[in-house]
């Protein structure tokens, strides 16, 4: 089973130990494999045995186009970096991995940098991909809460939400607007 197409800017809101950077990971390689190059902004690097599992059916030279920015927490510099990298390189994706910490309010200066990714990319064709955890709702309206939504919602209209499904420790549900797809996940991503 394909995933589904990302639309030009999505913000994937990931429940903790759910996948969200290895469902990133694999929309860079199907990125890659069909040619694109892919920025990658983070934290810190994903983990090394599952980016090499997922990646691991793409060709040296086509990884050669994968550009990744560890930056610590300071996420709005590495995202500011990496938009000059993406004037130069004209990426097919733009990921930002974990904008915003887990705890605490969201970095008004990363938003205010990936407000500018926007800018850069939208007069391309690349898509911008940006990830960041579910917390609980403490005030039991909701199940789950998406961190920094009200300050992405005025940039990306797509908000997908990536959870554990119930029944299984494989099992993963993603929710695209109002469709819910199960996906079952493995050593090499999602299927």
């Amino acid at each position: 089973m394909a995933l589904p197409e990302l639309p030009p800017i999505t913000h994937l809101a990931v429940g903790e130990g759910c996948g969200g950077t290895s469902l990133a990971l694999q929309y860079s390689r199907d990125t890659l494999i069909d040619g694109g190059r892919v920025i990658w902004v983070c934290d810190k690097s994903p983990d090394s045995g599952r980016f090499s599992q997922i990646l691991s059916g793409v060709n040296v030279v086509s990884l050669a186009k994968f550009h990744m920015m560890e930056c610590g927490e300071a996420i709005a510099g590495g995202v500011l970096t990496a938009g000059k990298l993406a004037e130069r390189l004209t990426p097919q994706l733009f990921v930002v991995d974990d904008w915003t910490p887990r705890t605490g309010q969201p970095d008004r200066l990363a938003i205010s940098a990936i407000e500018t990714i926007c800018k850069i990319l939208e007069s391309t064709k690349c898509k911008l991909l940006i990830t960041s955890a579910l917390y609980s709702d403490a005030s039991g309206e909701e199940e789950w809460k998406t961190r920094g939504k009200n300050l992405l919602e005025q940039i990306s209209p797509a908000n997908w939400r990536l959870t554990i499904a119930e029944g299984g420790l494989q099992k993963r549900i993603l929710l695209v607007e109002d469709e819910t797809i199960q996906l079952q996940i493995n050593d090499e991503g999602f299927s």
